[in-house]
Parts: structure tokens; sequence; C-alpha cells
């Protein structure tokens, strides 16, 4: 899988020392479940999602923002150090900025709800306006030429939220 979305797992080593040096201990996560690939064109966005589907399974695609967001479980799970990430978030490009052709970011869910998270580490430069979004609020936080976003639901029960909202 490394062939098609790089060496996630170099990435995610960069997020845990990126959380480190923030004092984040990797003992207040319980799982990375997402890596989020963000393609640079629509067409890309295309062929990713063609060769992922071959040992993946879409769970859901969704239109937000202007732009196709697919929540795909890997199977299997993606391998990166202690790590099993069930799930890739894949992107097609923003229409309002520039875009990569690679990993933009990792989730870990948290130990505790993502609020007590964030409040427990007041001296981190979190972005918090994910805290907003209904079914998944997160903070995020970047530097090292990496992003990490921190969660407190799982990938599945995000989905079974969204899923709730889409039916009522």
């Amino acid at each position: 899988m490394s062939e098609l979305l790089g060496d996630y797992g170099a990435f995610i080593t960069r997020v845990e020392t990126l959380a480190d040096k923030n004092g984040i201990a990797m003992d207040e996560v319980v799982q990375c479940d997402m890596l989020n690939y963000e393609c640079d064109t629509n067409e890309r966005y295309d062929e990713v999602k063609a060769a992922l589907l071959r040992s993946a399974e879409l769970l859901s695609e969704i239109e937000h923002g202007g732009r196709l967001i697919a929540i795909l479980e890997s199977k299997p799970a993606l391998r990166a150090g202690t790590w099993r990430v069930p799930y890739i978030e894949l992107l097609q490009p923003k229409p309002t900025r520039a875009n990569i052709d690679g990993i933009d970011s990792v989730f870990f869910v948290t130990a505790t709800d993502v609020r007590s998270f964030a409040a427990a580490h007041q001296g981190v430069a979190f972005d918090t306006k994910g805290l907003s979004n209904k079914a998944n609020p997160y903070v995020e936080l970047k530097g090292d030429g990496v992003a990490v976003k921190f969660h407190d639901r799982h990938m599945g029960a995000v989905l079974d939220i969204e899923r709730t909202f889409e039916e009522g």
C-alpha cells in the first residue's frame, strides 16, 4: 500500500515526534484510526480510489465543501510501527487552495473526550475549528511538515453518527 500512499509509517513516526515535542504522550491516545490522503486533481482522486478499492471497502463518499470525500476501510488495516490504521480518508482537491498529492494528516483517537484532552494541553497550539464538527469534533496540531487530528470517536462511530444526521 505504501507504493500508492507513500511512506505512511514515516509520516506517523514524524507525527509521534511532533506530539512528544508538544508534551503529548502516546498513552493519551488509543488508536491511530485514519490516514488522510489528499489528491491534487480529480483525475488523481479517481485513480487512487480505484486502486484502493482493490484492497479496501468504500464505506462513505459524500460531497463536502465542493469536493468528494471518501472513507475506505483497508483490509487488512495498514500497519505502521505498533499501530493498525483501519481507515483511509481520500479527498478530492479543495477548489479554494493549492493542494498536495499525498498524506495530509492522520487521526488519533484520544483516551478521554477531545475537549478534556485539549484542556490538558493548554500550551499546545491546537487549531480548534474542528470542535464545531457535530459528528466528529477534533483539534489539529501541525508542525515539522505533518499534521495530526485528535478526536474521541473511532471513525466507524463517526460514520454511524453521520448516517443518523442524514436520516434525521
